[in-house]
């Protein structure tokens, strides 16, 4: 029996893409309580019946399309991680940024009006949290690999971890509201520069 997973019919995949950018516009327009199933078919040019094939409701497409979008941050992130060199000279001084940093910002780009709405004044706070969960793990691994016994920093890991995640949430949500005006790899450049600042210090 085979492992590998079944590819979904691109006639499907087309169809839930549309919902899912159907969903979030009108989120980013009138707020997810105001949103009925009628005006995401709507505006999907699509009927209710083609909506119920693939989801119960509107709570389910909206999970769905979380989840969808962060399993592939986190499978991006893993995998390039993998590619990771020195980041750092012999001094100390940050060279290269984080690859996964740059996958995250290229991911953000990519996606740019989900991030955009999720994490804007009418999005979910669901999502902002999950997105944060997220970076609390992949912190959580890096510092636990990249900290010897003998480096201890000055704040406690966890807190440093919380406040790292936080930042990055923070620093993500500047960037869409600005339109993206620096590149993903210079802001991975810039996020990577202070993680290492705060391990060192």
């Amino acid at each position: 029996m085979s492992n590998k997973r079944k590819k979904l019919d691109p006639r499907v995949v087309r169809t839930r893409q549309m919902l899912r950018n159907a969903l979030i516009e009108l989120i980013g327009e009138k707020g997810y309580d105001s949103i009925s199933v009628q005006d995401i078919t709507q505006r999907a040019t699509l009927n209710r019946a083609t909506f119920y094939l693939h989801y119960r409701d509107k709570e389910d497409l909206l999970n769905q399309s979380i989840k969808d979008i962060l399993t592939e941050l986190v499978k991006g992130m893993k995998k390039s991680r993998l590619i990771d060199e020195n980041i750092t000279d012999s001094n100390g001084n940050v060279i290269r940024p984080l690859s996964d940093l740059v996958y995250v910002f290229e991911h953000v780009a990519q996606h740019e009006q989900f991030y955009k709405v999720m994490l804007g004044n009418k999005g979910q706070q669901r999502f902002l949290f999950r997105l944060l969960d997220v970076f609390v793990d992949v912190l959580n691994e890096r510092l636990t690999h990249s900290m010897s016994n003998d480096i201890r920093p000055a704040i406690p890991k966890e807190i440093l971890i919380q406040y790292a995640a936080s930042a990055y949430l923070g620093v993500i949500a500047w960037w869409l509201r600005n339109d993206l005006p620096y590149t993903p790899e210079y802001m991975a450049t810039q996020l990577t520069r202070l993680r290492v600042q705060h391990i060192q210090t």
